[in-house]
């Protein structure tokens, strides 16, 4: 089951992806309405096949989202508020999304009316930010968006060429959250042994990113 956490994110379940409610775990009647609206021609199955398509969509889009936010308002709090906003009019308009088209650029276009809403609302409570003064930060935020796309794209390739062993290093430390400690007992190795092992493996990683956005691979 899919619903939308405090802090804006959209959370599943292990048991189905069927929805996407904004509380509660089932979305209110009149949103029912609006998602079934899409599917009125199609059988049941494809009904719910469109249905799970568009939640993975929502949920597989909400780091770029939340980037997006986070770096147009550098304010966690209100991001988080923003981010919820967005969550809840992509759901409702579930039923105007054309499912060939790409999901990505739709929500951040919603992303960005929610984000001059607020700024509009913010501006209004404390005379700052100017109409000539908000385009050029949702921009700045969208460009920073795409150049960090990039750079984790890069990541992602640089990890895999990894060797398996270095990379149950990083999950183990970064991932799992292990303190150093806590990896030597578990590998047997001394403390400056496995510092020494995950800053090697670091700078080789910083390399190969630099290099794959350089040669524009990622």
């Amino acid at each position: 089951m899919s619903r939308f956490r405090g802090d804006g994110c959209v959370e599943v379940s292990a048991c189905t992806q069927r929805t996407a409610a904004p509380a509660g775990g089932r979305p209110p009647a009149g949103d029912r309405l609006q998602v079934e609206a899409m599917t009125d021609h199609e059988t049941p199955g494809e009904s719910s096949e469109r249905l799970d398509r568009f939640v993975q969509r929502l949920i597989e889009s909400q780091s770029r989202l939340r980037a997006f936010i986070a770096a147009a308002l550098g304010n966690r709090a209100d991001a988080a508020d923003v981010l919820q906003k967005t969550n809840m009019v992509i759901w409702k308009k579930a039923a105007d999304f054309r499912h060939e088209a790409e999901f990505l650029p739709w929500a951040l276009a919603i992303a960005r009316y929610e984000v001059l809403a607020f700024l509009r609302d913010y501006r209004r409570d404390r005379h700052v930010f100017s109409d000539d003064v908000t385009p050029l930060i949702l921009d700045a935020a969208a460009a920073e968006v795409a150049s960090s796309s990039d750079r984790q794209a890069a990541l992602q390739g640089c990890l895999e060429k990894l060797p398996s062993h270095s990379r149950t290093l990083l999950w183990q430390r970064y991932r799992d959250d292990m303190t150093i400690k806590q990896i030597c007992s578990r590998t047997g190795r001394s403390e400056d042994s496995i510092k020494s092992r995950i800053l090697r493996i670091r700078k080789k990683l910083e390399t190969c990113v630099e290099t794959m956005l350089r040669s524009g691979s990622a």
